[in-house]
């Protein structure tokens, strides 16, 4: 189950922001804890832009970090982005429209993949006052506490991690990497995903779903301030310091009582590695065997930093990297 709320809003699109209220969480940090999280940012490589050009010889790759969210700051943003993707040779992506069909036509061939389809449910599976808990938090989510007990807890849990605030707009999946896919379309430029649509499954599920639901209590202390970490992830994403909220969470993931804190901090090293860090290893051979000369590569805003981040692999590759505008 790991991983749930911060990689919930890369993985899965939501709709527009402005239904919701909430506080930026950086705002409300005092100057210790700032200068705490500052620290810990500033020792992180590339900590900070969402469009970086890595050049190596001829071969130019372009690095957009995305936010899966939609919101109306976008249109300005894929607006300047339009001209270098109908230039590119390429636009890779995290997944495009064909990726994602196929996973719902395997979602729709194996609930399993989801839903728990053997065995007892959540109602058996947690202490009856756990139960009682998080039946009441998703009928508040609304999500019915009978179709609750059915889902894996992954899925339970990042569908509870989306506030009912943000539900149901049409504008569902607008987010940028939807946009640039589009502006491609239009252009006529290439598009390819750096995985496949079932990488994702494969990470959450590797879990046998005894472990998923002992991993859920740690979620469930959590749960409450959603507005909150969604109001504070899209604000530093637009200040191009998703970073920053991502270190915000895992202090606050990582004070969670629900387990032993040696636990709780396995759980989120083997996240880390699982969602970010191999995925980002796995997507370098297929940026370099992309053809062409221009290269764009679109990815969720967190996969860019870090010592096993999106750039700092490139430039192990022997890229040079420079920030550009967004």
């Amino acid at each position: 189950m790991r991983f749930l709320l911060a990689l919930a809003f890369l993985l899965l699109p939501a709709p527009l922001w402005a239904a919701c209220s909430g506080t930026d969480q950086r705002l409300a940090l005092s100057a210790v804890e700032r200068a705490e999280i500052d620290a810990r940012v500033a020792a992180t490589p590339f900590a900070e832009g969402n469009h970086w050009i890595a050049r190596r010889g001829s071969r130019t790759v372009h690095v957009v970090g995305t936010m899966h969210i939609n919101d109306p700051r976008l249109d300005a943003v894929t607006e300047a982005l339009k001209p270098l993707i109908a230039e590119a040779d390429l636009l890779l992506l995290e997944g495009t429209r064909r990726e994602e069909a196929e996973m719902m036509a395997a979602i729709g061939r194996d609930p399993s993949l989801t839903l728990i389809t053997d065995g007892p449910s959540l109602i058996d599976r947690l202490e009856p006052q756990e139960w009682q808990s998080l039946a009441e938090t998703a009928r508040a989510n609304g999500v019915a506490p009978w179709m609750a007990a059915k889902m894996r807890p992954w899925f339970l849990a990042v569908s509870l991690a989306v506030p009912p605030c943000l539900r149901g707009s049409p504008e569902l999946t607008r987010g940028l990497d939807k946009r640039l896919e589009q502006a491609a379309d239009e252009a006529g430029t290439g598009t390819r995903a750096l995985e496949s649509p079932m990488t994702v499954f494969e990470v959450f599920n590797s879990e046998p779903l005894e472990e998923q639901v002992r991993q859920l209590r740690a979620y469930l202390t959590l749960l409450g301030g959603e507005q909150d970490a969604i109001l504070t992830m899209i604000e530093s994403y637009f200040d191009e310091q998703a970073q920053t909220y991502f270190t915000i969470y895992e202090r606050d993931f990582l004070q969670s009582d629900a387990l032993p804190p040696e636990e709780t901090r396995r759980i989120w090293q083997e996240a880390m590695e699982d969602l970010l860090d191999n995925r980002n290893r796995a997507w370098i051979p297929v940026i370099e065997a992309a053809e062409g000369d221009l290269i764009v590569v679109a990815a969720g805003a967190l996969h860019l930093p870090g010592a096993h981040g999106v750039l700092n692999l490139l430039k192990q590759k022997g890229y040079a990297l420079e920030r550009a505008p967004f």
